[in-house]
């Protein structure tokens, strides 16, 4: 009986570690089912985010090429409306020495009129009939070279009504072709918002201490100098060329120039056309998209070797901050009216005259 008790546990035992060993092992294969699915997971992962940064990158460079179409015809456009208004000019100058002609030509004839009702051409008195002679023969040549003035001013008049009909055709056609690049750009545009909702998401702590910074400073050199954070890349050739200003217009004020209040100017004015596009001057991160203490909408880009752009008075601002830009990229829109952009070209505490980096806007 003994015995048998000792067989019966002996085939007990047995059989625990075997079943263990089981359990174990089917464990084991769920764990590296599940390692496996998560590998795989993972590399999809990986595979959408890849694909997400390239679609990104290819909207950027879309922006950049439909930007400068934008500005060209904006350029295009401005150019035509000043030439209009120059023939306009012209048109008026023209019609005013017509009219003036016309009372000369009036008063020449009149005078041929009256010389030719009293004739005084007696054989017996050629001392009036020479006179009488040359007055009519000078009036009868100042009226053909009144005419022929008029004649030209007239054949004037009618180059530049032609030229100016074309000229605003010209300008349809490009406010047309700019309508529609127009759209083109603002549908880019909303889509690098949609793309943009995910970094939304993770800058509301970073968006916070701005705000706080912005709280704190009291002119755009804090502000900027504020912004100041991590490593900066660098480019020694990043300063060699120029750049293009970011806004197209007419340069009112420059660097070192005194304001209307006394002050020195650390940057640039620039009369801008409504609406204008605004675009970033050089690839870099927006550090600061926000309003500013009577500025309007201020946008400052940190680029490399440690420079900021600051670009005050804007009326709305297409990117969010910590976003990476490309040169060219649209970021903006000044305001409906004409207005003024102020630019500041910085280096940690320092400004620098924008024109050692940008050509002067057109």
């Amino acid at each position: 009986m003994k015995r048998l008790y000792l067989l019966f546990l002996a085939s007990c035992l047995l059989f625990v570690p075997s079943a263990y060993a089981a359990r174990t092992g089917r464990d084991l294969a769920v764990v590296q089912s599940q390692i496996k699915q998560t590998e795989q997971r993972n590399k999809q992962i990986e595979t959408q985010v890849k694909k997400s940064d390239r679609v990104i990158e290819q909207t950027q460079r879309d922006l950049v090429r439909a930007a400068e179409r934008v500005n060209k015809l904006e350029l295009e456009r401005a150019d035509l409306v000043t030439k209009i208004s120059e023939l306009d000019t012209e048109h008026e100058k023209l019609s005013k020495s017509i009219e003036q002609n016309r009372e000369r030509l009036v008063q020449a004839a009149s005078g041929i009129l009256a010389m030719s009702k009293e004739p005084v051409f007696a054989s017996d008195d050629a001392r009036e009939y020479v006179l009488s002679s040359a007055l009519l023969a000078g009036i009868a040549d100042e009226f053909s070279a009144e005419m022929h003035a008029a004649a030209r001013q007239i054949k004037n008049l009618e180059e530049v009504q032609e030229q100016k009909k074309m000229e605003q055709t010209k300008l349809d056609k490009t406010v047309k072709q700019y309508s529609v690049q127009r759209a083109d750009l603002d549908k880019l545009l909303r889509t690098r918002t949609v793309q943009n909702e995910k970094l939304k998401s993770q800058q509301y702590e970073l968006q916070t201490r701005l705000r706080e910074l912005s709280a704190r400073a009291q002119n755009l050199s804090e502000l900027t100098a504020g912004l100041s954070r991590g490593e900066v890349p660098t480019d020694a050739s990043f300063t060699k060329r120029k750049l293009r200003a970011p806004v197209s217009g007419r340069l009112v004020s420059a660097f070192g120039e005194r304001t209307g209040l006394g002050l020195v100017s650390d940057g640039w004015r620039i009369r801008t056309l409504a609406d204008a596009l605004v675009t970033a001057p050089a690839d870099g991160r927006v550090a600061f998209a926000d309003n500013f203490r009577g500025h309007g909408r201020v946008l400052i880009l940190a680029h490399k070797n440690s420079y900021y752009s600051v670009l005050a008075g804007l009326a709305t601002a297409d990117v969010l901050v910590d976003q990476e830009v490309l040169a060219g990229e649209p970021i903006g829109r000044m305001p409906g009216s004409r207005s003024e952009m102020y630019l500041e070209l910085r280096r940690g505490a320092r400004a620098i005259d924008p024109a050692r980096i940008f050509n002067e806007p057109r």
